[in-house]
């Protein structure tokens, strides 16, 4: 009996010995299989990332090869358009330039579809590119990419970042512009009047030093009603959407918006009704970027705290932004909603400058700019002007200066304190002409090194900076660069970015840690794709100007930069003599 037992025990353990080695197998096998999965996974993630990053460099390459010939075209027409034409040749010229600038603007559009197509991808395996990068920068290449669409719809695209939120942060730069164009684009093109205005606020700190960021973009458009709000961020969406809810039939966008702000630690909502607008509201997590990127113009008007600016500007969000952005350069605004409150201000305050917005209602910004000059001829006034919008070139003598909208934050400094030093110093003259001033090199001294490859840009820069007085040296690449500056100093050096041998940006780095007095350097490059101006500062670059340049953002740049120079060594003479 206990025999039979014994043999009945020794076949269930035999069995279950084989059942389990059976299992085993079979285990194993699927992991094998699963492996093989994942791998396959992994290599098809691969070859996406590889196709994407193939794709963007094929985009910038593009936009860089068309660029780069026609900055020669348009730079060799303008110096045309400053001799001596008849009225035929100049509009010659003149239509040569505007087919120019229309070839560009086409470019441009055709890149950004592509981009915002590319955004529209599953965005669940995607893996976030973290860097350093300038929030403020991130934010106006945006607007920037829609101010045609705002100035025909007549709306004003506004930004603010509260104080406590540091304007360098770590985060995905790439995701975030995707986030910010969707919401944008949806915005501008179901806002029929009104305002596109972006705010950055600071949510909270947590303990590991993470910042919790919270994004606001709020239109005055058509808005959704509530019972379609449920719908905005899921993949399905009705059918039966009347026409002053269209905007959600761009949902996709939004679903695609969502799972982008998820994976950077954040969230998204909707506020809206119809006839009021739309409010997204998002977070993002991030962190203060440890990494020190030298800003266009630091952030204080030396000199000039305390100058009265009088702002006219009918769009109150426009004006409160502005107010505020002025009170932290130490600047005291006067504010002005139309032309009809300004006079009256200027007739009880004494201005030094009057920054006026084009388009308002009664009295629109050249009316009243005519008014001022008449009585009050000494004040400058700057122009703030739709893009496209060339009214203003019938009264060029009127203007100090025009700045395009929607505003950037360093064009708007660089332009208030050029006008102060040109008031302060008595400067006159009408400096918004084509032609070319013959004593420009005299009043902002210089020595200039420009490093350009392409012979044509080479002789088209050294005609140009010749005409104005300065006689420049040509480095052909980054290391001529570097062999130059070892032996002959420059107050400025105008850097191509995409050179033989050694590009501009190495070139920068390199010079930034080797040489012991520094140049100032400017980005001179047809590298215009979204994040190329941020990579050029980040290198250490100062300052950044596009191809096909235009004579008055180049001598706008070199007078910027001469007289901080100039201030520069006045503040080290005087601490000197102090001493």
């Amino acid at each position: 009996m206990i025999f039979i037992a014994y043999r009945y025990f020794y076949t269930s353990i035999s069995g279950i010995k084989l059942r389990n080695q059976e299992l085993l197998r079979q285990a194993d096998e699927l992991n094998k299989q699963l492996d093989l999965l994942s791998e396959k996974e992994r290599k098809a993630k691969r070859e996406a990332d590889i196709a994407c990053n193939a794709k963007d460099k094929l985009l910038s390459l593009i936009s860089h090869e068309i660029r780069t010939p026609m900055n020669g075209v348009m730079g060799m027409a303008t110096l045309m358009e400053a001799t001596d034409l008849n009225n035929e040749q100049l509009e010659y010229i003149e239509t040569i330039l505007s087919c120019s600038k229309s070839l560009l603007t086409n470019i441009d559009e055709i890149l950004i579809s592509d981009m915002l197509d590319f955004s529209k991808v599953d965005s669940e395996s995607l893996e976030l590119s973290l860097k350093n990068f300038d929030l403020r920068n991130c934010i106006e290449e945006v607007l920037n990419m829609f101010a045609g669409k705002a100035a025909e719809a007549g709306l004003d695209l506004v930004y603010q970042i509260d104080k406590d939120v540091p304007i360098q942060i770590t985060s995905d730069y790439k995701r975030l512009q995707q986030i910010l164009i969707n919401l944008v684009e949806n915005a501008v093109r179901f806002t029929s009047q009104g305002e596109v205005f972006i705010t950055v606020n600071l949510i909270t700190t947590t303990s590991a030093g993470q910042l919790q960021l919270g994004f606001t973009v709020r239109d005055t458009g058509s808005g959704v009603s509530e019972d379609k709000l449920e719908h905005i961020f899921k993949g399905v969406l009705p059918t039966d959407y009347s026409t002053v809810n269209k905007q959600i039939n761009k949902g996709f966008g939004l679903v695609i918006c969502k799972r982008l702000i998820e994976k950077m630690g954040g969230q998204i909502t909707l506020a809206s009704s119809p006839g009021h607008g739309s409010t997204f509201v998002f977070s993002i997590l991030t962190t203060a970027s440890q990494q020190a990127v030298p800003d266009f113009a630091g952030n204080e008007m030396i000199g000039f705290e305390g100058s009265q600016i009088l702002i006219v500007e009918d769009n109150l969000t426009s004006n409160a932004v502005l107010n505020s952005q002025l009170e932290q350069w130490k600047l005291l605004p006067a504010l002005a909603t139309s032309g009809k409150q300004a006079l009256e201000i200027l007739s009880q305050v004494s201005v030094d400058l009057v920054i006026t917005d084009l388009v308002m209602p009664e009295m629109d910004g050249i009316q009243l700019s005519q008014l001022i000059k008449s009585r009050y001829p000494k004040i400058p006034i700057i122009l703030l002007n739709p893009v496209n919008d060339e009214r203003h070139k019938q009264y060029e003598e009127i203007f100090s200066a025009t700045i395009s909208k929607p505003v950037k934050q360093h064009s708007l400094f660089d332009t208030i304190l050029t006008e102060l030093r040109h008031k302060n110093n008595s400067v006159t003259g009408n400096r918004a002409s084509h032609q070319i001033p013959d004593n420009f090199s005299e009043m902002y001294p210089l020595r200039i090194l420009v490093a350009e490859d392409n012979p044509v840009n080479q002789k088209w820069i050294k005609k140009i900076l010749s005409k104005i007085g300065y006689q420049c040296e040509i480095a052909e690449n980054g290391k001529a660069v570097l062999e130059i500056v070892s032996h002959k100093h420059f107050d400025l050096i105008l850097m191509d970015v995409q050179m033989p041998e050694m590009d501009g940006m190495e070139a920068t780095r390199m010079i930034r840690v080797c040489l012991e007095t520094q140049p100032v350097i400017v980005a001179m490059t047809a590298n215009v794709m979204q994040g190329d101006r941020e990579e050029c500062i980040q290198s250490g670059m100062n300052d950044y100007i596009s191809k096909p340049v235009e004579l008055t953002v180049l001598l706008k740049v070199l007078e910027k930069w001469a007289l901080s120079i100039r201030g520069k060594k006045q503040h080290f003479s005087a601490g000197k003599q102090a001493r």
